[in-house]
C-alpha cells in the first residue's frame, strides 16, 4: 500500500496520490455489514416507530466506527500488526455490541454496553498508535482521538446498568448511548471537514462504495434467510422487485453519486459523509421492508409485520442519492432534480399508503419500486455509464 504524499495543507487544490485498498478494510467491512444485517432482521420482525428510531441510531454508530477507522487507514496508510490486532478486537466488540443492545432478548445490556467500549477503545488506542508511528502530531488527528477516548469512557458507564434497566425514551441506554454518541460524532464531522485537503479522495471514495455495495448486499441476504425452509416463494412480484430495486439503487449512485465526486469544501464534506449514513439507514430499512412483504402471498390480507411497512425508507434513499450528488457537483442539475422528483413521489405514497388499506396487496411498495427503477433507467440512458465502462477498456 502507497502512502500518500505532498503537501498536508488544507488546500482543496491539491489531489493526493491514490493509495489501494487494503485487504484487511474489505475483512472488516465484512463484520461492519453483518452488525448492520442483525439489526436489519430485527427490525423486519418487529417494525415500529420506537425501534426505527433505534435502528437509525445502531446504523449511525456503525457508521461514526466505520468512519473513524476508514479515516485512520487514509490518513496513516500502511499495513501494521498493532493495526490488525486491534482491527479484530473491534470487530470481535462490534457482534457482542450488537447481540446485547439491538434486540430485546440476548445477550445482557452491560455485555452489550462492554462491546461498544471496546470497539470505541481499539479506535482511540488505533488514533494514539497511528501518529506515534509517523511521528505526526496533528491537532485535528489527536481531537479524533480525544474524542473516540470520550465515548469509550461513556459508554463504559452503561457496563454498570442493570438488566432490567428501560431502553425508552427516559431510559439511561438510550441517554448514555446518545452522549457517547455525541462525544464522538460532532468533533468527527468536525475534523472531517477541516481535513478535506488531506484525505485521499479516490480512497474515501472507493471506500464508501464497497460499504454501499455490502449493505445493498444485505437486501438479498435478508431475503434469503427469510425465505429458507420455505416450500415455496409467498410473494414471487417482490421477490423479483427487490432485485431489481437494489440493482437500481446500485446503478443509481455509481452512475450519478460516485461520478460527482467528493467535495473538496470543509461543510459540503461534512454533509456529504453524514449523507451516507442516511442512505446506510434507508438501504437498511428497504432490505427489512421487502423481505418482509415478500412473505406476504399477494392478494392475502395478512396480519403479519408486513403490513407495516410503506415506501418511507426507499424515500430516504432517494433523498440521500439526491443530496450526494447536489453535494458532489455543487450544481442542481437535472439528475438531482430526477432523484428529488422520485423522492417526492415516495414521500406522497407512504402518506397515501398510511391511510389507505392495503388489503394484503402492499401496493404502493410496489409503485415506489418502480419510481426508483425510472428514475435508474432514465440515468442510465442519460449518463451510460456501461457504454462508458466499455470504451474504459
Amino acid at each position: 500500500m502507497s502512502s500518500p504524499s505532498g503537501p498536508t495543507g488544507d488546500d482543496p487544490g491539491v489531489t493526493l496520490p491514490h493509495q489501494r485498498v487494503g485487504w484487511f478494510e474489505l475483512f472488516y467491512d465484512l463484520v461492519i455489514v453483518a452488525a448492520v444485517g442483525y439489526a436489519a432482521h430485527t427490525f423486519a420482525h418487529h417494525p415500529s416507530w420506537s425501534l426505527g428510531f433505534w435502528i437509525a441510531a445502531w446504523t449511525l454508530i456503525m457508521f461514526v466506527l466505520w468512519l473513524l477507522t476508514t479515516l485512520n487507514n487514509n490518513l496513516y496508510p500502511g499495513d501494521r500488526a498493532w493495526r490488525r490486532m486491534l482491527g479484530l478486537a473491534q470487530m470481535l466488540a462490534l457482534v457482542i455490541a450488537a447481540l446485547g443492545t439491538v434486540a430485546d432478548e440476548g445477550l445482557s445490556n452491560s455485555v452489550g454496553f462492554a462491546g461498544l467500549t471496546v470497539a470505541f477503545g481499539s479506535v482511540t488506542i488505533t488514533y494514539v498508535l497511528a501518529m506515534r508511528d509517523r511521528q505526526i502530531d496533528r491537532r485535528d488527528v489527536r481531537v479524533l482521538a480525544w474524542a473516540s477516548g470520550a465515548a469509550t469512557v461513556i459508554l463504559a458507564t452503561g457496563i454498570l446498568l442493570p438488566d432490567d434497566a428501560s431502553w425508552g425514551p427516559h431510559g439511561w441506554p438510550p441517554r448514555i448511548i446518545a452522549v457517547g454518541m455525541a462525544a464522538a460524532a460532532i468533533p468527527l464531522f468536525y475534523v472531517a471537514g477541516r481535513l478535506a485537503g488531506r484525505i485521499d479522495e479516490e480512497h474515501m471514495g472507493e471506500r464508501l462504495g464497497q460499504l454501499v455495495i455490502i449493505v445493498l448486499g444485505e437486501s438479498f441476504m435478508s431475503l434469503v434467510s427469510a425465505l429458507g425452509g420455505l416450500p415455496s416463494i409467498p410473494n414471487p412480484l417482490f421477490f423479483v422487485l427487490t432485485f431489481l430495486v437494489v440493482f437500481a439503487i446500485w446503478t443509481l449512485y455509481f452512475s450519478s453519486v460516485l461520478p460527482a465526486g467528493m467535495p473538496r469544501s470543509s461543510g459540503r464534506l461534512r454533509s456529504w459523509l453524514l449523507t451516507h449514513w442516511l442512505l446506510m439507514f434507508g438501504a437498511v430499512g428497504a432490505a427489512a421492508g421487502f423481505s418482509a412483504v415478500t412473505l406476504d402471498p399477494i392478494g392475502e390480507v395478512s396480519p403479519n409485520a408486513a403490513a407495516q411497512w410503506t415506501t418511507a425508507p426507499l424515500c430516504f434513499v432517494m433523498i440521500a442519492l439526491g443530496l450526494l450528488t447536489w453535494l458532489g457537483r455543487d450544481a442542481l442539475t437535472l439528475l438531482v432534480r430526477v432523484h428529488f422528483a422520485a423522492a417526492g413521489a415516495l414521500l406522497v405514497l407512504a402518506v397515501v399508503g398510511e391511510l389507505v388499506p392495503a388489503e394484503g396487496m402492499n401496493w404502493e411498495i410496489g409503485l415506489g419500486s418502480l419510481v426508483v427503477i425510472a428514475d435508474a433507467a432514465f440515468v442510465a440512458r442519460k449518463v451510460r455509464p456501461y457504454r462508458s465502462a466499455a470504451m474504459a477498456h
